[in-house]
């Protein structure tokens, strides 16, 4: 089985963990779980886990990335490409101080986001693997959303960027509908969505499970949470999504 687990910042408030926790979470799951690159081998007798990291915000490159290559771990980092700027003189606790409502609305100023700069220097170390976050993090559902933008154009720069292959695509807001999906497919081996489901390999669609606000390093693994997560891939399945 394989679980992908999802997280955005390391930071206060929604949407984040305390850099304490997340690197309590890490070493229990780097103790205790084979940890996995999409398109890896699984094991069909052991839980295995991948790593996902949505938006790239600059506290992902201050305090993930140096726990990564601490506890020799990988993890995917779905960038919006919009948001990426060159480089930054800025001093990182101004960075880190950007809230999570506001740092799309301020990303020149502020630079919230991990600078290309960066991105290039996580790629290289062999400890991150970049997915496109499209383009604008806009939700793709909607009628006129331009898709060559966002999926195509997205992987073009990213690919053009880091000089590597872009084969995931992590959907933003977590939305999609079967054109959209369709769509992604064409470009992507693989495509992330938001769903507290297992998976048992690494099909076109990977489940991912939301990874915010833990109270515990081991509160994803509880012996009462993995069945639950088998039994929503069925209704999964069973429903087409």
């Amino acid at each position: 089985m394989l679980l992908a687990f999802l997280y955005h910042r390391v930071h206060t408030g929604k949407y984040s963990n305390s850099p304490q926790m997340m690197e309590e979470h890490l070493t229990f799951l780097k103790d205790k779980y084979p940890i996995l690159l999409p398109g890896d081998p699984t094991s069909p007798i052991q839980t295995s886990i991948c790593l996902t990291f949505d938006d790239a915000y600059f506290d992902f490159y201050h305090y993930v990335f140096p726990l990564l290559k601490k506890l020799k771990l990988r993890a995917v980092l779905g960038v919006p490409v919009k948001y990426i700027l060159p480089s930054t003189n800025l001093k990182a606790e101004e960075r880190l101080d950007v809230t999570y409502k506001t740092a799309m609305e301020c990303y020149r100023e502020k630079a919230p986001f991990c600078t290309w700069e960066e991105l290039r220097e996580m790629q290289m170390s062999g400890h991150v693997e970049i997915a496109s976050h499209s383009y604008s993090h806009i939700d793709l559902t909607i009628p006129d959303v331009d898709l060559e933008e966002e999926v195509v154009y997205s992987k073009k720069i990213l690919e053009e960027k880091l000089q590597v292959p872009i084969k995931a695509f992590i959907y933003p807001l977590g939305k999609f509908n079967k054109r959209v999906h369709s769509e992604v497919m064409k470009h992507y081996s693989y495509a992330m969505r938001i769903g507290n489901a297992a998976n048992f390999s690494w099909p076109g669609l990977i489940y991912r499970i939301f990874s915010d606000n833990l109270n515990e390093k081991d509160q994803l693994l509880k012996k009462s949470k993995l069945p639950k997560y088998i039994w929503n891939y069925f209704l999964n399945q069973a429903r087409g999504r």
